[in-house]
């Protein structure tokens, strides 16, 4: 476990550096990072299942400009480390998939709260760069820099492996404790959470004239997630 906790975290850094500070291209999205935590944890479908419903869910929420959106890099991070670990002893259900997801909100609003603190930190950088750059000292501006992209990337390292370890201990501890009929009763919502994350793409859209083509994309990514969820 210590080897792929670290791995989670390596590789967890990089996608969050990936978020705003460098680069931006686009490994930080839920469907790339939760199917990397299900290969790291051992099944690349389940961290992919739940990869896919939460890029639908999280689509509109852009790390754009001076934007602060819910961190759904950690919540990918969570939910796909969790999907797969709780994949090797048992089947994961619309009723497990559902509790994930749910739970996964929370870390991506813990994650938000982190991101905010990190860029407050990271301004009061910004500040003492402004300073170095009128009075012409290129080294500070050089050691700023690098304290800044030190700050996101040791931020993003703590968080994934927070985020993978939370993920691991909920499939162990907390989802076994669920009830077969509770499971039963939240299955009902794992069908409706990629169609409420289609719903909030569609609304952010432009797509009066290409209405019919974004509903056939959503309906074979539908199919593509119901296809993974009984794959996995």
């Amino acid at each position: 476990m210590f080897w792929e906790f670290l791995m989670a975290g390596l590789i967890g850094g990089v996608c969050y550096l990936d978020r705003t500070a460098v680069c931006q291209l686009m490994l930080h999205r839920p469907i790339v990072v939760a199917t990397l935590m299900g290969w790291i944890f051992g099944n690349f479908s389940a961290g992919a299942y739940v990869g896919i419903v939460l890029e639908l869910i999280y689509l509109v929420h852009l790390p754009v400009g001076a934007s602060l959106p819910p961190d759904d890099t950690g919540a990918a991070i969570f939910a796909g480390s969790a999907a797969a670990f709780l994949s090797r002893d048992a089947v994961v259900d619309g009723g497990y998939f559902t509790v994930l997801i749910l739970l996964s909100v929370l870390c991506a609003e813990l994650g938000r709260w982190c991101d905010a603190l990190v860029r407050k930190v990271n301004g009061r950088i910004a500040r003492i760069a402004k300073g170095a750059v009128e009075r012409g000292d290129i080294k500070a501006v050089e050691q700023s820099l690098l304290a800044g992209l030190t700050l996101f990337g040791i931020t993003g390292i703590l968080l994934a492996l927070s985020f993978s370890v939370a993920g691991v201990a909920v499939s162990t501890f907390l989802l076994p404790l669920i009830d077969t009929d509770i499971r039963l009763d939240l299955s009902a919502l794992a069908l409706v959470l990629p169609l409420v994350g289609a719903a909030s793409v569609f609304a952010c859209g432009r797509t009066e004239k290409t209405a019919w083509l974004f509903f056939l994309m959503m309906s074979v990514t539908f199919a593509v997630t119901m296809f993974m969820r009984w794959t996995v």
